[in-house]
Order: structure tokens, then sequence, then C-alpha cells
């Protein structure tokens, strides 16, 4: 069934089950690094109220390890003028380490790190 999906024996995931039986842990070989390093990625939930608490999130988007979603709603229904700057500043963050930035159902942005694509088309 696996190469019914276009999985050849390289890519198949090892399914590992964890004993608290609250999740499955997946374990992709592709996703080591050379020298046995495994790449790490996390996904982060920020709200963003304040143009001057972008700080923490402006440093994550740095270190390249990180998907963050940012809640904008708070800051949208109290400045727009700061909801601008701060989505400025973090398009130029974004690019500056060329990773991809996107908004979406009009309250939350999601930036991705260079390694990471966000598909924006509907197919």
């Amino acid at each position: 069934m696996a190469s019914l999906f276009g999985l050849g024996k390289k890519q198949q995931e090892q399914y590992v089950e964890d004993e608290s039986d609250d999740y499955l842990s997946i374990t992709d070989e592709n996703s080591k690094l050379s020298g046995g390093d495994e790449k790490v990625l996390e996904v982060r939930v920020f709200v963003l109220d304040d143009y001057e608490n972008i700080r923490e999130i402006l440093d994550v988007i740095r270190e390249e390890k990180t998907m963050c979603l940012i809640d904008i709603h708070l800051l949208r229904n109290k400045d727009p003028d700061e909801l601008r700057r701060s989505i400025d500043k973090l398009k130029k963050t974004v690019e500056a380490v060329g990773g991809e930035l996107v908004g979406f159902h009009e309250n939350w942005v999601l930036s991705a790190p260079r390694k990471v694509h966000i598909h924006k088309g509907k197919n």
C-alpha cells in the first residue's frame, strides 16, 4: 500500500507509540541532517497585543527553527497603525532569514523558516 502513495522504503516513516498513549511519535529518516544531528522544528503560538511585545517573536524567527502562529486580533482591535508597523517588522525579519510569511483568517499570521515552504494556492 505504501508504494501506492509513492513512498519507497527509504521514505517510509517509523511509528513509535509512547507509553502514555497520549500521542504518536513519528520519526522520519529524511529529517536527520548530515553528521547524525536531527533537525528540530517547533510550532509556537503567540498573541501579539502590543507592538512592544514583538521582540520575543522576532528572536524566535531569527533562530530559524520554529514556525510561528501569531494571533493579531487584539492588536487589530486596539491600534491598526501599530498592527501595520508590527506586520512590516515581521515581514522584514522573515525576509532577512529567507523564510515565508502569510496571513490567514484575518486574525492570524504564519511565519515559516527557510526550509519550510508555505503553499499559498488552492491547488
